[in-house]
């Protein structure tokens, strides 16, 4: 027994101390934008959305955390911005570390986490981004290199619409043809 207790402390600890290190702050769009870390370090960013057929629509920016895993990442994510279903859909785990870089996905996603070795900064797109499609950033300051980035997609689905009138319309004319061929006299 005491070693359940034991071993559900510490879990509960460990899962506890990344989340109190993760204190992201939402910001206000602007692009570029500066933002100064609790090392008095500050950090400039700016990106482009243009080919992504969404736009930005929060932004989150604070100090780094640990560990640096997708599952943690994700749950910091859902805490900022007071989220109860998040999928992670795409990762690169190394970004060279340089100063700019284009991120493309192959899978569709509404967020994205990017690690910057003292930074971390999240991105919520008003709505779906594209698979495929490119999101450039770049960044300046002390500590400011590309390190990761990870997707993620909050449930939200693709809907193609040219798709779904395909689809639609043949099932719309059956019923109509029902319709007409209940309606004729019988002999």
């Amino acid at each position: 027994m005491k070693k359940l207790t034991l071993a559900s402390a510490l879990l509960i600890l460990g899962m506890s101390s990344s989340m109190v290190n993760a204190a992201m702050v939402e910001i206000s769009l602007s692009n570029p934008f500066t933002f100064t870390n609790s090392s008095n370090k500050t950090l400039t960013f700016t990106y482009d959305d243009s080919n992504l057929g969404t736009t930005v629509d929060k932004i989150a920016v604070g100090d780094s955390f640990t560990p640096q895993n997708a599952t943690n990442v994700g749950n910091v994510i859902k805490n900022t911005f007071s989220l109860s279903n998040l999928n992670l859909s795409s990762q690169i785990d190394s970004l060279g570390g340089g100063s700019s870089t284009t991120i493309k996905s192959n899978q569709a996603y509404d967020y994205l986490a990017i690690h910057m070795g003292q930074y971390e900064v999240f991105f919520h797109f008003a709505a779906l981004v594209a698979a495929n499609k490119e999101f450039a950033v770049s960044t300046s300051g002390q500590g400011a290199g590309l390190s990761n980035y990870r997707a993620y997609n909050s449930g939200l689905s693709e809907v193609p619409v040219p798709a779904a009138a395909f689809l639609f319309a043949p099932a719309l004319l059956g019923f109509m043809g029902l319709r007409r061929k209940a309606k004729k006299p019988v002999a």
